[in-house]
């Protein structure tokens, strides 16, 4: 009883596989008799190629566009000729040569071996553009410094290129121009230098530069760029740029060119003792707190003189810690060090610095000026505005010129 039904079975798939193998090759024939119906009516089988009668014409090379308008002629029509009066219309072309003789002055004057005609050049065309706005120079003696940032994510790097800077002083024009990169506030003493590829008062530098950041740190980096021009090995400070950085910034403007005046503060009157500049930063989640020395101006010194300076940090009358500087010569030493303190946020009210620069020496330190920097109980003025300055921006490295003052002044909390 199983045996017909399993032939029954396999007579029907046997069956059913030979109406879908003949179904199949149906429509495979339909649909290539079908195409090539398609193609036969889209291309002729016997293309027609319309002769060219103009002959190629030798051109005239004196010939330019004005100011007007373009001159354009339209060339003769193509016409479908068959070889009967292929001949008729050969003299009529060379009739209408004879009465048009200029007919080849009309053409392009740019050749290649006089033979064939190209067209001409538009010199309008090939000008190259104006300067844009951000090449524009400042006004009056500030000197710019155009560079642009780009932060890499993926490989945590902080690509600066350096482009340019403009209107430095005409006693510049002849000395060679350094501009020294740090990133702020870091562990890495060394500097990135890039020196201008020519002299003068608009220098080009064209130079690009990597830091090592961080995601977690980028907020907390500040980009510090020197200017210096080199008179006989002698570095003379221009100015410097102070960029703090932000990740959401960064990412904005990846790339962008950007320009910024050197803050250079020449025109401020020093201080008896000179000035020291300081950038401050506090960390409530970290408990900690970033003083960074960048340098000092106008000190009763020798220029040959080594000067450090001395960092304490003071809760109520006690010296919790106390840092140095390395050693850096000049009367107008630039530092640019990071110095780190534990600080807790309920001692924010009852601690303060202390920066005192000096002259070490085999006996005692001969001090050059100190300066407090603390709340209401310590400081006042500028020294209390930067403090506070200080505690309301923790992202920012908040920097600020302080006079300094005689050692014997200041003695303790005020």
């Amino acid at each position: 009883m199983a045996d017909p039904l399993v032939a029954l079975a396999c007579g029907l798939s046997a069956a059913f596989l030979f109406l879908l193998l003949f179904g199949l090759s149906v429509y495979l024939l339909w649909r290539k008799r079908r195409t090539q119906t398609l193609y036969r009516g889209l291309i002729p089988t016997t293309p027609t190629i319309p002769r060219c009668t103009a002959p190629v014409l030798q051109t005239s090379q004196s010939s330019s566009y004005g100011s007007g308008d373009v001159p354009f002629v339209v060339p003769p029509q193509f016409k479908r000729t068959s070889q009967l009066n292929e001949g008729k219309e050969g003299r009529e072309y060379a009739e209408e040569w004879e009465l048009h003789p200029d007919l080849h002055t009309q053409r392009g004057s740019l050749t290649v071996g006089s033979w064939f005609p190209l067209g001409s050049i538009r010199p309008d065309l090939y000008q190259l553009p104006e300067e844009p706005s951000e090449w524009a120079l400042p006004s009056g003696s500030a000197v710019r410094l155009w560079f642009a940032l780009r932060y890499q994510q993926e490989r945590e790097q902080l690509v600066v290129s350096l482009l340019r800077a403009a209107n430095l002083p005409v006693w510049c024009q002849s000395n060679a121009t350094l501009v020294k990169l740090q990133l702020l506030p870091s562990d890495d003493r060394r500097h990135r230098q890039a020196k201008a590829r020519r002299k003068g008062c608009h220098p080009q530098f064209n130079d690009t530069f990597v830091f090592q950041v961080s995601n977690s740190c980028v907020d907390q980096c500040s980009l510090n760029m020197s200017m210096y021009t080199v008179d006989q090995k002698k570095h003379h400070l221009l100015g410097q740029v102070l960029i703090p950085l932000r990740h959401s910034e960064l990412k904005e403007a990846a790339g962008e060119v950007q320009w910024r005046d050197l803050d250079n503060e020449s025109d401020q009157p020093l201080s008896k003792n000179g000035d020291i500049q300081v950038s401050l930063n506090y960390n409530q989640s970290l408990h900690r707190l970033t003083v960074v020395v960048l340098r000092a101006r106008g000190l009763q010194c020798s220029s040959d003189a080594g000067v450090c300076a001395q960092v304490s940090l003071k809760i109520h009358t006690q010296v919790v810690r106390n840092k140095w500087t390395t050693v850096a010569k000049g009367n107008n030493p630039s530092f640019n060090e990071r110095l780190t303190f534990r600080l807790l946020p309920m001692q924010l009210d009852t601690a303060c610095l202390t920066l005192q620069l000096q002259q070490p020496s085999t006996a005692e330190p001969v001090s050059l000026g100190i300066v407090v920097i603390g709340p209401f109980m310590y400081a006042r003025g500028r020294e209390l505005e930067h403090w506070n300055d200080m505690v309301s921006k923790p992202q920012e490295l908040v920097r600020q010129w302080h006079p300094l003052g005689s050692a014997d002044t200041v003695q303790g909390p005020q």
